[in-house]
């Protein structure tokens, strides 16, 4: 497959249309539609299919677009990292953090790294699987620090368990059902949870359907931590939260009105989320291994 081609696929992808991805590679459109022919001769499938509303790829072509796209990913890192060994330029990262790990190492990883490489400047996403994983898909991040349940993630990813980490059901100071130890009586209220593939909500929604528990009234799907806190904070509603939202000072979890029920919930693990077969940076490796040492300091 020869990279002109290539490039066509994806540029193609990029503008939506024969005529768009023409103009971005300053190409006439018989010669992009000519490219796009030949890089289905040499795969052997249709890659496209063209309608009123543009261009769309085929399952062939998506899996070929996304392996050209992380191809080029890596190329563009591999280019970076060289010219960054001179100084010419300077190195970014881009990393999906679990409020759970935000809380409670991130200060201390992010002090030891910059140290170790003071010139890379780091940017930080929220690092719940529904906001991560498709930023992970697309090559937009380096990796993610979040808690997961590998048998629920897409088979692009790997994860790299480091932690285990305790959650328990949480509620409103006053709620009606406080004092309860048993799980079941708590179905009959709205719950909030992030139900994406792979997110510790899924896992907590099969364990209880394992132990043959009616699903919640209500489930709101919810994927950003404060709204979670809001519901839960100002109304019935519960939720599940990891312990060290009450452990840290600088949450404060039981002073913002929430407290925890004594139900013994399944642990959460916590590790490294990222792209298979696509090579980290060093200092994308150095600073998942940073997260690591501090993320086991901590449970040690």
């Amino acid at each position: 497959m020869k990279d002109h081609r290539l490039r066509a696929l994806l540029a193609v992808v990029e503008a939506g249309s024969i005529r768009g991805a023409a103009r971005l590679l300053n190409l006439s459109q018989a010669a992009l539609t000519k490219a796009l022919r030949e890089l289905e001769l040499a795969v052997g499938a249709e890659l496209i299919t063209r309608s009123y509303r543009g261009v769309r790829l085929t399952e062939a072509g998506r899996i070929l677009h996304d392996r050209a796209r992380a191809a080029r990913q890596q190329l563009q890192l591999a280019e970076t990292e060289i010219r960054a060994l001179s100084g010419e330029v300077e190195e970014r990262l881009v990393v999906g953090v679990t409020p759970m790990v935000a809380l409670s190492v991130l200060a201390d990883v992010w002090m030891h790294f910059k140290r170790l490489r003071p010139n890379v400047t780091l940017s930080l996403l929220e690092g719940l699987p529904s906001i991560v994983t498709p930023a992970l898909l697309k090559g937009e991040i380096d990796f993610a620090v979040v808690m997961a349940d590998p048998a629920l993630l897409p088979e692009r990813l790997e994860f790299e368990p480091v932690t285990q980490t305790p959650f328990r059901v949480v509620g409103r100071v006053g709620h009606p059902a406080a004092g309860t130890t048993d799980l079941a009586t708590l179905m009959q209220y709205d719950w909030v949870f992030s139900l994406h593939a792979g997110s510790y909500s899924e896992r907590v929604l099969r364990w209880m359907a394992a132990r043959n528990l009616p699903r919640p009234k209500r489930i709101i799907d919810c994927n950003s931590t404060l709204s979670n806190w809001q519901l839960v904070s100002t109304t019935d509603t519960l939720t599940v939260l990891p312990d060290v939202f009450f452990q840290a000072p600088s949450v404060g979890a039981q002073a913002s009105g929430l407290s925890r029920f004594d139900i013994a919930l399944p642990d959460a693990l916590v590790g490294i989320l990222r792209l298979r077969h696509a090579p980290p940076s060093s200092a994308a490796i150095l600073l998942g291994d940073l997260f690591s040492l501090y993320l086991k300091r901590q449970a040690g």
